[in-house]
């Protein structure tokens, strides 16, 4: 028996409360898990409202057992529409299908992918475009086969160009590899690059950082537990009533 492990980190832009990146992940009616991993155009609340409206559609007809690639056609089209071809966001989709026995990534998003399957790495780079531009919009689809010690991630362009201003730059494909190949789960994994990312900003990212893992990893005890741990930061916020209420962003 096989299982399927999901890490996520997530950090906001430097003094701002509110992430433009948005990730979500949804059981598959056919078996199996998909990550969905979305970028709104700019930061603040209107990028984290634009991001939320894409994760919402592509969870739904995700759950509806839509294919990964339609989801991605229909967001845009949505998006595209909807917006007026005015606003962009970019989707990535990880996810493991046990019925079509295979792990797959679809991506509209300029940054790459990463996959790592019998301990070689791929860097997923072929261009692709957000969606909600442009009339017709097709996403890059990669397919591999569902096999343990297989890893999938997605970062955002706050991990991938973290450094830059500075003239510094993380290997991030490197650095996935060294610390999937050392044993950890999706979470430390992600946790690493995450924290690796931070420091070559100097602790004040320059842009919403997020990091999401999908790994295929063996049991040596066959247990068909489920579980999921979550944490969330949460500030003060003041209720449209007036009151002292808590909001998470």
């Amino acid at each position: 028996m096989w299982q399927l492990a999901v890490g996520v980190r997530k950090l906001n832009k430097y003094a701002s409360r509110h992430s433009g990146d948005t990730v979500e992940v949804v059981e598959r009616p056919s078996g199996g898990i998909s990550v969905v991993v979305a970028d709104g155009q700019g930061s603040g609340q209107g990028a984290k409202n634009l991001s939320n409206l894409v994760t919402s559609m592509a969870v739904a007809l995700l759950k509806d057992g839509v294919r990964d690639s339609a989801v991605h056609q229909a967001v845009h089209d949505h998006l595209y529409h909807y917006k007026g071809g005015r606003v962009s966001c970019t989707l990535t989709t990880l996810s493991a299908d046990a019925r079509r026995n295979s792990v797959s990534v679809t991506r509209n998003c300029p940054i790459p992918a990463l996959v790592i399957q019998d301990g070689k790495i791929r860097c997923l780079d072929e261009a692709s475009s957000p969606l909600g531009v442009g009339f017709a919009l097709e996403p890059a689809c990669h397919t591999f086969e569902l096999a343990p010690n297989t890893w999938l991630a997605t970062v955002s362009d706050g991990v991938w160009n973290a450094g830059s201003r500075s003239g510094d730059s993380l290997d991030t494909a490197k650095l996935f590899l060294d610390a999937s190949s050392r044993g950890h789960d999706p979470g430390n994994v992600a946790e690493e690059l995450l924290q690796q990312s931070r420091a070559l900003d100097h602790g004040r990212p320059v842009d919403d950082m997020t990091v999401a893992t999908l790994a295929v990893l063996p049991m040596e005890v066959d247990d068909e537990a489920r579980s999921l741990d979550l944490r969330l930061s949460i500030w003060p916020a003041k209720t449209p009533g007036g009151g002292d209420g808590y909001g998470w962003y």
